[in-house]
């Protein structure tokens, strides 16, 4: 452009070069917002890319987690019950005695009662008939006796235990002690100090299965042959508002020093090899703490060992639930 006459013309050039200037500035900064939206779009494709490739790894690895955790539940509900069978299997002997016994007095009195029908041909004095009832009568007494034994072998061998509900601590324990009682009998005097008890949130067959370990735990910590000298007890009663406490002690040789905070470890046992695979204390711990409580030891050489077990109550649980659901 030519240079203008005048002022007035020199302003006009000046004027027309500062709006070329501007028009420049202004492709410029729309150049670079254009490239700015698109590196922003193509770093924003990236990541969501990125964060769909991630989601879709983190779904693989929550499903194999999901998997593996489902294994080991299986696993651990199999390990549980295994510790059953095989206190059970411990037991055999023991129990087949306690079955006989009664069984062999149902058979005594109702081959007695066949006998006296056959001699007399039904025709009976009152005496006759007196001592026949009484006979039966008896044989009813063993029969439930073998009932109730099958009974808490029942709840015991019965792996489908999963569901949660009231267990009443005191039936449990008293069920345990039935099927432990041969171990008991030689050994050590059983001493009861049972309050009645709220119910607590629980695996009936599992709470069942810590009590019996426990039992037997005490009967093994006493030599045969002691009953006068020696005593088991167990005890139930409440440990604060919303919890239970069963406490199951022995006067037996105790538990050394160094071994108490190894007891609940997986395969630790003092017995000699071959007699128990040292999983019985770290089973119980797992039950009770998979429950919401807690199981503590305490122990003397020489004076006793206690193992306490603490479990919340079936009420108060319910209750926490409930506001957790409600929550949700």
């Amino acid at each position: 452009m030519m240079k203008a006459q005048g002022m007035g013309g020199s302003f006009t050039v000046l004027e027309s070069r500062a709006e070329r200037a501007e028009a420049i500035r202004k492709r410029l900064l729309r150049a670079e917002a254009e490239l700015s939206e698109r590196e922003s779009r193509h770093y924003t494709t990236l990541l969501e890319e990125t964060v769909r490739q991630r989601t879709c790894e983190l779904e693989l690895a929550n499903a194999r987690l999901q998997e593996s955790l489902k294994q080991l539940q299986a696993a651990q509900a199999q390990l549980l019950f295994a510790d059953r069978l095989a206190t059970i299997g411990q037991l055999a002997a023991g129990l087949g005695h306690e079955i006989n016994n009664p069984l062999a007095f149902i058979v005594g009195n109702l081959d007695y009662v066949q006998q006296q029908l056959l001699r007399t041909g039904g025709a009976t004095t009152p005496e006759e008939q007196q001592e026949m009832i009484e006979a039966i009568a008896e044989a009813r007494d063993g029969a439930e006796r073998v009932s109730l034994i099958v009974r808490d072998l029942k709840v015991l061998s019965h792996p489908n235990d999963m569901e949660r509900g009231p267990v009443d601590v005191v039936a449990s324990l008293r069920g345990a002690v039935k099927v432990a009682a041969y171990e008991l009998r030689d050994r050590a005097r059983l001493v009861e100090s049972l309050e009645a008890v709220p119910r607590v949130h629980a695996h009936k067959a599992r709470l069942c299965q810590v009590f019996l370990n426990l039992l037997i735990n005490a009967a093994h910590s006493i030599s045969p042959g002691q009953t006068a000298r020696n005593e088991i007890r167990i005890s139930t009663r409440m440990a604060g508002p919303h919890q239970v406490a069963v406490e199951v002690s022995d006067t037996g040789c105790g538990i050394p020093a160094e071994n108490l905070e190894r007891i609940f470890n997986p395969f630790f046992t003092t017995k000699p090899v071959g007699v128990g695979t040292g999983l019985g204390l770290s089973v119980c711990h797992g039950i009770i703490t998979a429950l919401g409580g807690e199981i503590s030891v305490r122990s003397e050489v020489g004076q006793g060992t206690t193992f306490r077990v603490s479990l919340p109550i079936y009420e108060a649980c319910s209750a926490q639930e409930d506001l957790t659901a409600r929550a949700a």
